[in-house]
């Protein structure tokens, strides 16, 4: 069974012959993993941990030139994106984050805005031959495409506290927004799927519905602004022989129901988090859902021993693995302040399950 069947096999809810495994990196994680592994690229630590999908975002740019990037008055630095909006590095006092600063969106105040408005992400900006040619250099690799759904990217480029203030105030405008927003990544995603002539097998899209102890909004105002569009994005996938995977850190329990009802095929990261215990959404979801993650990157990771870390992966396992249906990683990006040590433990236990 070679990565891509392993991971089709538990989209189908079957057994495999090991558990498939996923990787997510932030940048220091990368590099402190090739430091610790003696290796010199992403893909040979990827390789070394016999990880099964390979992952491409988006296509590269290829539009008009961007302004070149600069040095703010604290010496950040700041880079101008496809978007229209800007990044700026910040330390976060263990690792570098990229934070999205300005909002192009923020000037459409009204429908005659919006009509008016052409700063849109233009699908004929990317390079989609760069997709062929990576799914030509990853044959024997499951893979995994897409980062902005219906909601959260969004809001990078539209101020936050004017959205949610819309969804009550503004409705019918902050729907309109947000369809003309997906109708472009509906275009990308679809110009993607076709370059690769089949080889793709999961449409991701982040969109962080959840805080800690609960989901951001009710099911019913889910389902007024996001079920929509999502119901695009999994037929989209669907109709290209692909899955569909929701991200969504967070406590999302309650909208689960909602997601399944719009098709989706696998929820991403599973954080340990109030109403996400593995047990319960295995006997509630584990029918209808693949589970993608689960191991923890804000407790055991950052903070336990490698056994620490073997004995919760293979707990995960237990109860997340029977019959298919899991693809084993953290719940989240592996950050700066996990050690590679852990790192290790984790996909050592997956190595070592036996059922």
């Amino acid at each position: 069974m070679n990565a891509k069947e392993r991971v089709r096999t538990a989209f189908a809810h079957q057994e495999t012959d090991r558990i498939p495994l996923s990787m997510r990196c932030v940048e220091t994680a990368w590099e402190n993993l090739k430091h610790y592994l003696q290796v010199d690229s992403e893909e040979a630590v990827m390789r070394h941990f016999d990880i099964d999908i390979r992952c491409l975002d988006l296509p590269p740019y290829i539009g008009p030139e961007l302004p070149p990037p600069y040095e703010n008055e604290q010496g950040e630095l700041v880079v101008p994106n496809f978007f229209g909006g800007k990044t700026v590095r910040k330390w976060n006092g263990v690792e570098y984050n990229w934070l999205h600063i300005e909002h192009p969106y923020d000037c459409i105040k009204s429908m005659a805005d919006f009509e008016r408005f052409t700063g849109w992400p233009n699908p004929d900006h990317f390079d989609y031959a760069a997709v062929a040619r990576f799914v030509s250099s990853h044959q024997d690799k499951a893979i995994r495409i897409g980062w902005p759904g219906p909601y959260q990217v969004f809001t990078l480029l539209y101020d936050t506290e004017t959205f949610y203030i819309n969804m009550i105030e503004e409705p019918e405008l902050l729907k309109a927004m947000l369809d003309r927003f997906c109708q472009s990544f509906l275009e990308i995603y679809d110009r993607m799927f076709e370059a690769a002539q089949g080889s793709i097998d999961i449409l991701c899209c982040c969109d962080d519905y959840g805080t800690q102890i609960s989901t951001l909004f009710s099911p019913a105002m889910w389902n007024n602004f996001f079920a929509e569009n999502t119901k695009k994005l999994v037929q989209l996938a669907h109709r290209h022989g692909a899955f569909y995977m929701q991200h969504s850190c967070g406590a999302v329990r309650p909208i689960i129901p909602n997601l399944l009802a719009c098709g989706i095929d696998a929820l991403d990261p599973i954080q340990k988090v109030a109403g996400m215990e593995v047990d319960r959404l295995k006997a509630d979801f584990g029918h209808a859902l693949l589970f993608h993650g689960g191991i923890d990157t804000q407790g055991v990771l950052p903070f336990g021993t490698p056994q620490d870390v073997f004995a919760e992966t293979t707990r995960v396992i237990q109860i997340l693995g029977q019959n298919g249906g899991f693809i084993l990683c953290g719940s989240q990006d592996f950050e700066g302040d996990v050690p590679p040590e852990n790192i290790c433990a984790l996909y050592e236990a997956a190595r070592a399950f036996r059922r």
